[in-house]
């Protein structure tokens, strides 16, 4: 028996956008920002959506090919890891300034979260490709279905996390957690495709996966010694407090 993988591919589109728009909301609501606010951004995804998609008439086919190319593939992985450091810096960053000074920076920490980024737009521009590729739908019909889920999912989550904030150490922590989970992926992702070329060559997605590590470790490296050389500030700073 023959499954038709048309109906995964989708689920596998719309959670892929679900869980960018959650991302979005979350960072919104811990920033405990307002309504008005809140709407603007699930706007501002909504007209991407349909801007991008319109775009996709006007990208020719070799530009389309070159996207998914294995140096573009590689530049995401790159920006992805990227995204992930600065998503643990800023999280850091953030449960500092509060904890040692009480000072408030959710409101601009936030945007690493909620804002879009380069993998933002890369993601809806594969999910337009896609549902292009296997639906009948128009231009304006894709792309005003993926912006509805971002104008819809990303007020509600935001309402939802809004009643978790007590202070800007859950934001923090919630970057750090993600930017994690981001830095792990960016670490399985890689192998996960190498073992997908043994068994599927003509979909396969070739890189050069010992420069990627190399790149990755270094980054890891920079980050955690940063990290370090914090905490021993800290150290020095607090302890004669209690000699």
């Amino acid at each position: 028996m023959i499954l038709n993988p048309i109906p995964g591919l989708f689920i596998a589109v719309f959670l892929s956008i679900f869980l960018l728009a959650a991302k979005a909301g979350i960072g919104c609501g811990l920033a405990s920002l307002k309504k008005e606010e809140v709407l603007y951004i699930g706007g501002v995804y909504l007209l991407l959506s349909i801007g991008i998609n319109q775009l996709l008439v006007l990208v020719p086919l070799r530009v389309n090919q070159l996207i998914f190319s294995r140096d573009v593939t590689t530049a995401y992985v790159i920006l992805f890891t990227l995204l992930s450091i600065a998503l643990l810096a800023a999280g850091i960053h953030t449960v500092k300034e509060w904890n040692s000074k009480r000072r408030d920076i959710s409101r601009r920490s936030f945007l690493l979260l909620s804002i879009p980024c380069p993998i933002c737009l890369a993601a809806i521009f594969i999910s337009c490709t896609t549902l292009a590729a296997y639906t009948d739908l128009s231009r304006l019909g894709i792309g005003a279905s993926v912006g509805i889920i971002f104008f819809i999912t990303i007020p509600v989550t935001s309402l939802l996390f809004r009643k978790f904030k007590k202070s800007p150490v859950n934001l923090g922590n919630v970057m750090i957690v993600i930017g994690s989970f981001y830095l792990l992926s960016v670490l399985l992702i890689p192998a996960y495709i190498k073992a997908g070329d043994m068994q599927a060559a003509p979909l396969s997605i070739s890189m050069p996966s010992d420069n990627l590590v190399l790149f990755m470790l270094i980054a890891i490296l920079f980050f955690f010694f940063g990290f370090l050389r914090h905490r021993l500030k800290e150290v020095i700073r607090w302890s004669p407090r209690y000699c």
